[in-house]
């Protein structure tokens, strides 16, 4: 079909002329307008936009795009460039990269360069790329009747935005950084204090002499807590056929005192934010994610030479990584509740991508456009965490990441790899464990072999990931 449906339907249905002008197929519209032999001055082009507050479609002369900063000044936004492959996701009846600039076909609000509207006629894309559409100047302004009309110094030539790139710029994650970004996000919000009996836990985990009582006696000051425990402890992925009756016992019989101190803290640490079930940056998604990290990290630990990683460190890294997600839900829920939206709508696309695009908005853009792997960083270090945990937490979206506590981050970069394999993680883009294997000194068949082991306990970890909603 030469006209994308949605297009035609709306053009027959309002009643308004057009042409169409058939010409070879062409990958994108400079190609286009070359074998059309039509003049770059007279077409129109769309490009999309979004903030908090949903999707707009702008459009303007081809050669230029808005000046995001103007129009965000004029109509009082915070909007921000999807990518091209993000904004095909709203053109589901076009080719890839043909984008009819007709709003209302679509459903969403347009702003549109003024200029245009005295053009003779006009050029724009009809869906697919072996035809444009020709409209002339009353035709083009019905089109256009209930978009805003921008005046020129919103919409100039101008380089394209390094945001509306796939590839995602690296972060500085460097400790005096991270601690510049803190003071700053400190002086502005408040971060939450770490809840009394994690902050219990953690002094029992730092004292030497603690005893399995103790650490039970701080947690049962938690009911719900307290049964958490004790639901990880009867699972199937332990293997326990005895009975329990108290959390000390989870913890001597079952656990160890580590792994239920580090799961404690973990699952007490989040109840200090509330977020919604749903979505794949929700409670129920997160807990999977950090369960199947955590047990998967801790057991490649283990095949690290030379000691460098201490798997009871790696399995507490795993479970925290990703608390910076936590924290932009708790500080900045607009933006948190739109990534979760785009994260469920794209998963092909790097959520450093996502989040340059919906945290870089407003007022918070220097502080939070550095994404959740920063914001969890300075939550943790708040927290007194180790440092291994907070510089991970950093990293661990960096890629080809050189810096502090290096095989952390890359243990949990690996881990993470591996279960994009099980739908779990920040997004599905297709990874490489070996390049990961290789910078930890980890042989690939027995990454492959201990990635296997783990999938036998998905399910169980999955079960008690749900129950910790």
């Amino acid at each position: 079909m030469p006209l994308a449906s949605r297009v035609m339907q709306y053009l027959n249905r309002q009643g308004v002329p057009y042409q169409q002008i058939h010409h070879d197929r062409a990958g994108n519209i400079d190609a286009a307008l070359r074998a059309a032999e039509v003049l770059p001055d007279c077409v129109a082009v769309a490009e999309i936009l979004v903030d908090a507050k949903g999707v707009v479609m702008a459009i303007t002369e081809f050669g230029t795009q808005m000046n995001l900063e103007a129009l965000n000044g004029a109509i009082r936004r915070n909007l921000q460039r999807l990518t091209g492959r993000q904004a095909d996701r709203l053109f589901r009846d076009c080719e890839p990269g043909s984008h009819p600039p007709i709003a209302s076909a679509y459903g969403v609000h347009a702003v549109c360069d003024e200029r245009l509207f005295a053009k003779e006629q006009i050029y724009i894309q009809s869906g697919c790329h072996n035809t444009l559409l020709r409209l002339d100047r009353e035709s083009f302004q019905r089109v256009m009747s209930s978009a805003i009309k921008l005046k020129q110094g919103c919409c100039e030539a101008q380089a394209m935005n390094p945001l509306s790139s796939d590839t995602p710029e690296s972060p500085d994650v460097g400790e005096a950084n991270a601690e510049r970004v803190a003071e700053r996000l400190k002086r502005l919000y408040k971060l939450p204090p770490m809840p009394t009996v994690a902050t219990r836990i953690l002094q029992a985990t730092s004292d030497p002499d603690a005893t399995a009582g103790e650490l039970a006696a701080i947690i049962e000051q938690d009911p719900s807590l307290a049964a958490q425990i004790m639901r990880q402890a009867r699972s199937a992925l332990y293997g326990y056929r005895g009975k329990l009756e108290s959390v000390k016992d989870a913890v001597m019989r079952v656990l160890g005192f580590e792994r239920v101190s580090q799961l404690a803290l973990s699952i007490s640490a989040s109840k200090a934010f509330d977020l919604p079930n749903e979505g794949p940056l929700g409670i129920v998604c997160f807990w999977r994610h950090a369960l199947h990290v955590s047990l998967l990290a801790q057991r490649l630990a283990f095949h690290v030479p030379d000691e460098r990683i201490n798997p009871s460190l790696a399995y507490l890294t795993g479970l925290l990584h990703n608390f910076g997600i936590l924290l932009l839900g708790h500080l900045f829920r607009p933006e948190y509740t739109m990534l979760n939206k785009l994260a469920e709508a794209d998963p092909m696309t790097e959520l450093a991508v996502l989040e340059k695009q919906v945290l870089g908005m407003g007022g918070a853009k220097e502080l939070v456009g550095l994404g959740h792997g920063m914001l969890g960083s300075i939550l943790l270090e708040h927290w007194r965490l180790p440092k291994e945990v907070s510089m991970t937490a950093a990293g661990h979206q960096v890629k080809d990441y050189h810096g502090p506590y290096e095989d952390y981050v890359l243990l949990i970069q690996l881990s993470n790899c591996l279960l994009k394999e099980l739908e779990l993680g920040d997004d599905q883009v297709p990874d490489d464990p070996v390049y990961y294997a290789k910078r930890l000194d980890i042989q690939p068949e027995i990454v492959f072999e201990v990635f296997e082991q783990l999938k036998q306990s998905s399910d169980s970890l999955n079960q008690l990931a749900s129950q910790m909603g």
